[in-house]
């Protein structure tokens, strides 16, 4: 029989392991309650998202970070072992903080920081250390599908382009193509030849980057193994495109045959993303070979439960049953009132949703007249120090010159909100020396616009005046544009559209060995200032008015 002290023991001994058990189902409880205040901007998140078209594997990356997580989760030891509660207070907050900036800046974007900061807070609570290094490679990849800040994914995608485009010109002069290159543009005899963005959709940079990261973490490869992998893959991709663009520019320019646009454009797309992958298995293996040592060392199996020793210490939970209640309700609260600020949006008058794809028609043509004042239009060959940087899918460049001084006027679009079009020249080995943003007032009458004076290490200068226009009509503010927190929560509720709204790139460049003078500096504004009006009354022409 068992004595009244044997029963006084054993119940102590189950009130000091209590806490490892109750965590996690205090956390699970409450778990809806926290992802109730990320849900509304994260709903706008991926809405906008999906109208990127490089970013549009999201959905398969959240899968695959899901199967990740479920596969390590099977090995960590049971019963889990409850965070500290100094850390979990430390994530859960500075997730809070984050969640508040975002919801007052209705910013889709850095909501995603608080969800993912929350997220490792939550892990955390539920089960320390053990458990957040057990899913760290699920909340590694679920970094894939964030668009890094300073438009870094733009860098890299551009970056990628200007090397394909450029070696695919030397490879066509091998080839004896004639073509000149104008921006996103392989101007061919007699016809055009727009490169269309190469790495777009399922033949993307970024989910082939994605494939790699997943991969390696699923076989548990070492981290520099992973590394290699990732610098490997973007590789294949540059060697991929720098293929397509030479084989369609060479095909165009000896049969007539596009292979750049419509469905031939999309069925080697996946040819070359499906041999993507099998280079990856491939160089995964040879990594593996080169990598592993000559006598491999015998591993201890991995199990679900720890072998020999005591069982892990109970202590703590990350949260009191109190504090968890209370941080629970407080994140609900400001989803709800996000949901209200939606609900608010959407039922007033005019209000809509961000658009992800372009009102203009299929096939829209633009013309720009032989002359715009005193400036003529160019019919020779393009100049070639006037050299117009472009990133948008479709371009299309006019060139001025009025006396001495010769200016290139381009269209470029379409773009997910602003585009900081310096990056593409910055790219480009130009050096900014002065940029300055004339917010103004944003309209037709009075556009927003940014005037740069940039330098490259040859001695040319350029001038350069440019300016983005979304399908309503306002030109965007220019970089370096910050509204108040009063402004944007009462004021700007538009559902992250500056971020998300699909927008027109206006620019006019004009370059020599010597820095323009005031006088043509100013000529060279008004032309940017009559062609912006020009285009815009071309582009609201072509628009659908039932979207």
């Amino acid at each position: 029989m068992r004595t009244a002290d044997q029963s006084t023991v054993d119940s102590a001994n189950q009130e000091r392991q209590l806490p490892s058990v109750v965590a996690p189902r205090l956390a699970g409880g409450y778990s809806l309650w926290f992802a109730l205040g990320y849900a509304p901007l994260l709903a706008l998140f991926f809405i906008n998202l999906w109208g990127r078209p490089h970013y549009r594997f999201f959905p398969l990356a959240l899968m695959a970070a899901a199967f990740l997580a479920w596969d390590r989760l099977k090995e960590v030891p049971r019963p889990l072992v409850a965070g500290t509660r100094r850390v979990t207070g430390l994530l859960l907050g500075a997730s809070f903080i984050l969640l508040v900036v975002a919801s007052g800046y209705w910013s889709p974007w850095l909501v995603t920081s608080a969800a993912w900061t929350g997220l490792v807070g939550v892990i955390w609570w539920q089960g320390g250390r053990r458990l957040l290094t057990a899913m760290l490679p699920a909340l590694v990849l679920l970094l894939t599908i964030v668009p890094l800040p300073l438009s870094g994914d733009a860098r890299l995608i551009q970056q990628i382009r200007v090397l394909a485009v450029k070696w695919s010109s030397t490879m066509l002069d091998m080839l004896g193509v004639t073509h000149a290159l104008s921006g996103n543009v392989i101007e061919l005899p007699r016809q055009q030849l727009l490169v269309d963005e190469a790495c777009s959709g399922i033949n993307s940079v970024l989910i082939t980057l994605a494939c790699a990261l997943f991969y390696g973490m699923w076989r548990r490869r070492p981290w520099i193994h992973i590394l290699v992998g990732l610098a490997n893959a973007l590789a294949f991709v540059l060697l991929g495109n720098l293929a397509r663009i030479t084989l369609g520019a060479w095909l165009k320019y000896r049969y007539g045959i596009n292979i750049l646009t419509g469905a031939a454009h999309e069925a080697i797309g996946l040819v070359l993303f499906a041999s993507y992958l099998v280079m990856i298995l491939s160089m995964d293996q040879l990594l593996w070979y080169l990598f592993s040592p000559a006598r491999p060392r015998s591993k201890q199996p991995t199990t679900g439960v720890a072998v020999g020793g005591p069982p892990p210490q109970a202590f703590v939970a990350g949260l009191a049953p109190a504090w968890a209640r209370v941080a629970g309700c407080a994140f609900a609260l400001v989803g709800v009132v996000d949901l209200a600020l939606i609900w608010v949006h959407h039922q007033h008058p005019g209000a809509q949703l961000a658009r992800s794809k372009p009102a203009l028609m299929a096939g829209a043509r633009f013309a720009m007249p032989d002359q715009i004042g005193a400036w003529r239009r160019l019919t020779t060959e393009v100049p070639p120090l006037q050299k117009v940087e472009t990133l948008g899918v479709y371009s299309q460049v006019w060139h001025y010159r009025k006396g001495d001084t010769l200016a290139s006027l381009a269209l470029d679009y379409p773009f997910q909100g602003y585009h900081d079009v310096t990056l593409c020249y910055t790219l480009r080995g130009w050096d900014l020396l002065e940029r300055r943003a004339l917010d103004r007032r944003g309209t037709n009458a009075c556009p927003a616009l940014a005037e740069v004076r940039m330098r490259n290490n040859v001695g040319l200068h350029a001038a350069l005046w440019y300016s983005v226009v979304d399908e309503r009509g306002r030109w965007l503010p220019g970089p370096g544009f910050k509204p108040s927190f009063k402004d944007s929560l009462l004021r700007r509720i538009r559902l992250g559209e500056l971020n998300s709204t699909v927008t027109y790139q206006v620019q006019v460049l004009s370059t020599g060995f010597n820095p323009l003078l005031p006088p043509e500096r100013e000529q060279v504004r008004q032309l940017f200032e009559e062609a912006r009006v020009l285009l815009w009354q071309q582009l609201s022409r072509q628009m659908r008015r039932d979207t």
